[in-house]
């Protein structure tokens, strides 16, 4: 038991710092990669964990200032406290990504990297000028996973097309289905700080539907995973897709017990320790080769 509360107050550390969505990010970019049969250059390796990480930190650092010394999560509350120090690491990273995204991108990967940092800055500024306004109108988390999956996804693909010349339309299947997985677990977040961002004045789809239709959402959410996995694994042509399903289906399940087991998941942040850590999963594809497209 030591053992296990020992390992939770780790990851809780790395979760602080938004290393862990880093991580996440690099094993949908190796998924997305293996599944397409792409290969993006190396820097896309380090440039996609690096800019996810930048995003992450800058949005807790504005909700950090707002907030003040009165926040409520500890992420928010460790970055104020480490204002000037992550703002100088952010700085940092960002510059080091400019100039190896100028240096090891090609120009499609330049421009599409460009454009995932528009998104980035207009998603910020919706959801600021959004302020505590509330209704099921606002999905918040939408975005976020909008933005999420198409950073994941859209270099690989742009990738594939650029070497082969032509469109390979079957893993939008599979991108739907981790975009969905995506948006569970920002519901399931948002489910359980409703409280916390009434109080912090925070816009948040659940806030606008309420708790409990949120739940009924990812339930919903949750079984559509089950016929379009099904769908994938007997009509798409490639060998990698019933592992690619396999880990989807650990994933849902992980995500199934933060909403099955509140009392469980609701201590010290467990859905947040689980949420985010089945995103970790997909890691397992870097033991794959690039083969995914070939057919049979």
């Amino acid at each position: 038991m030591s053992i296990f509360h020992s390992a939770e107050r780790i990851y809780a550390g790395v979760r602080l710092v938004s290393l862990d969505v880093a991580a996440a990010a690099l094993g949908g970019g190796i998924l997305a990669s293996r599944v397409i049969g792409s290969s993006p250059r190396k820097s896309f390796y380090w440039l996609l964990p690096a800019g996810v990480w930048v995003a992450y930190t800058v949005d807790h650092l504005l909700d950090a200032r707002r907030m003040g010394p009165t926040a409520r999560t500890p992420r928010h509350r460790f970055h104020y406290e480490h204002f000037v120090s992550l703002w100088v690491a952010v700085i940092l990273i960002a510059s080091i990504c400019a100039i190896g995204g100028w240096i090891g991108l090609s120009w499609l990967g330049l421009i599409y990297a460009a454009a995932m940092c528009a998104l980035v800055i207009l998603h910020e500024l919706i959801v600021k000028l959004t302020g505590n306004r509330a209704s099921p109108l606002l999905i918040k988390e939408l975005g976020v996973a909008l933005v999420f999956t198409a950073g994941v996804w859209g270099m690989p693909w742009l990738r594939y097309e650029q070497e082969t010349g032509r469109w390979l339309g079957w893993p939008m299947l599979l991108m739907v289905q981790y975009l969905l997985l995506a948006m569970v677990n920002l519901i399931e977040f948002s489910i359980y700080e409703s409280k916390i961002d009434t109080a912090d004045r925070q816009t948040s789809f659940v806030r606008g539907i309420g708790r409990r239709r949120a739940a009924c959402i990812v339930i919903v959410l949750l079984a559509i995973q089950i016929p379009l996995g099904f769908f994938a694994g007997i009509f798409v042509p490639a060998r990698i897709v019933w592992m690619v399903e396999g880990i989807y289906l650990l994933m849902s399940i992980g995500l199934w017990i933060v909403l099955a087991m509140p009392r469980f998941a609701a201590r010290s942040e467990r859905y947040r320790t689980l949420g985010d850590g089945v995103f970790l999963l997909p890691l397992v594809m870097s033991l794959l080769p690039l083969a995914a497209s070939r057919i049979g």
